[in-house]
């Protein structure tokens, strides 16, 4: 969890095991929408949450890293006055080593793009249209991958590996050796499948003066657009 916190852009350490995410400091001010701050714990015990996120501002929005007792974060976060959300995510890790290797087939094209550290990988058809896509950014030696996706007419075909593989490959080149991420219910059966290991269960909720919903879309956590 600290490893994959200390990815994101405009992260602020904080003492006693959390770290906050300052949108000024994140590429282009992003966050995700209502959000003035994100706290990040790095522990699930019950007493921490509470004295880290007391005083929390309204616009707050706090996630708790968990293995076996989301039910019971989710719970206590509700307690606390946070609006959890339905949707949990995982955090995975893989060591990029054992990530396995794709090529499209040969009506698609694979295009790579850097841009202030962020990665960009787009598969276009010969159509022109981009079939799928993915970013990833990577600090030291992890990779947060991030926003790996498949149109709908082009799935079924091997285009999400095709992505990570090559998100993968660069980011090896640029001295990387761990990938992490947070994926939903879906991605993790896709991650899995390419040796992702499932390390902890995102339990997330908004103040009572956050606007928007969390959504299954995590690109204003990791860059901006």
């Amino acid at each position: 969890m600290a490893a994959w916190v200390g990815c994101l852009p405009g992260a602020v350490a904080r003492p006693a095991g959390t770290t906050e995410r300052d949108p000024e400091r994140t590429r282009g001010g992003d966050r995700p929408p209502g959000a003035a701050r994100e706290i990040f714990t790095l522990s699930d015990e019950p007493e921490q949450v509470r004295e880290l996120t007391a005083g929390a501002a309204p616009e707050t929005w706090v996630t708790v890293p968990t293995i076996d007792r989301e039910d019971e974060v989710a719970g206590q976060l509700a307690g606390l006055g946070f609006d959890v959300f339905d949707e949990r995510k995982a955090l995975m890790t893989i060591a990029l080593a054992d990530q396995p290797d794709a090529t499209p087939g040969p009506e698609y094209q694979v295009e790579l793009a850097e841009d202030n550290g962020v990665l960009r990988v787009q598969v276009l058809h010969r159509s022109g249209e981009v079939a799928a896509r993915g970013m990833a950014a990577v600090i030291g030696e992890d990779v947060v991958m991030h926003d790996i996706h498949t149109d709908p007419e082009h799935r079924r075909r091997g285009l999400g590996t095709v992505v990570m593989a090559a998100l993968g490959r660069r980011a090896i080149e640029l001295g990387a050796s761990t990938g992490l991420l947070m994926a939903t219910y879906e991605g993790v059966q896709l991650y899995t499948r390419l040796g992702w290991l499932l390390r902890a269960t995102m339990v997330t909720g908004s103040g009572l003066g956050a606007t928007g919903s969390e959504g299954g879309d995590l690109r204003p956590v990791l860059a901006s657009r």
